[in-house]
This record gives structure tokens, C-alpha cells and sequence, in this order.
């Protein structure tokens, strides 16, 4: 989606990725609440794929099962720990 060039496109939702799993680890180590580093991971690392979701790097790779996760599936498990993160408060 970004430069219409599915190599990049998986890299940069890859860069991503890692990127919230590093945000993840400093909230870990800054809060020590594992459940709440689990939901910003869960949620960024979402998004870093929400980005890309018209891309054609889900075609070109035969990932396209991670398009309709990331699509679908995952924004309702991030509802779901974010409900149980402020249910448990």
C-alpha cells in the first residue's frame, strides 16, 4: 500500500511489528504489568498490519490468511483484553 511494492510493504509491516514489540518490552519493564504489555503489543502489532491490509503483499506471499486475521479476528481479540484489562480495575 505504501509503494505498491510487496517486498517493501512486508518490510515495513515487519519494522513495525518489531517496533511494538520493543514498545511492548519498555512498558514491561517500566510498568512490570504483563497483561497490559501483551494488549499494546497485541494492538500495535495489529495495526502494523492494518496499514498494508490492501497491499498485494498478502497475495504475492500466500499470506493472505494473516489479511482477514488482521482484518477479522484480531480487533476483536484486542476488544477482548482491553474489556478484561478495565473489567479487572
Amino acid at each position: 500500500m505504501f509503494f505498491s511494492d510487496p517486498a517493501l510493504d512486508l518490510q515495513i509491516s515487519l519494522v513495525l511489528l518489531a517496533v511494538s514489540f520493543v514498545v511492548a518490552l519498555i512498558v514491561l519493564a517500566i510498568s512490570k504489568k504483563k497483561f497490559l504489555s501483551l494488549i499494546i503489543f497485541s494492538v500495535l502489532g495489529n495495526v502494523s498490519f492494518l496499514i498494508n491490509i490492501g497491499s498485494r503483499m498478502f497475495d504475492v506471499y500466500s499470506i493472505k490468511w494473516l489479511g482477514y486475521f488482521a482484518l477479522i479476528f484480531w480487533p476483536i481479540i484486542n476488544i477482548y483484553l482491553i474489556i478484561k484489562y478495565f473489567s479487572k480495575k
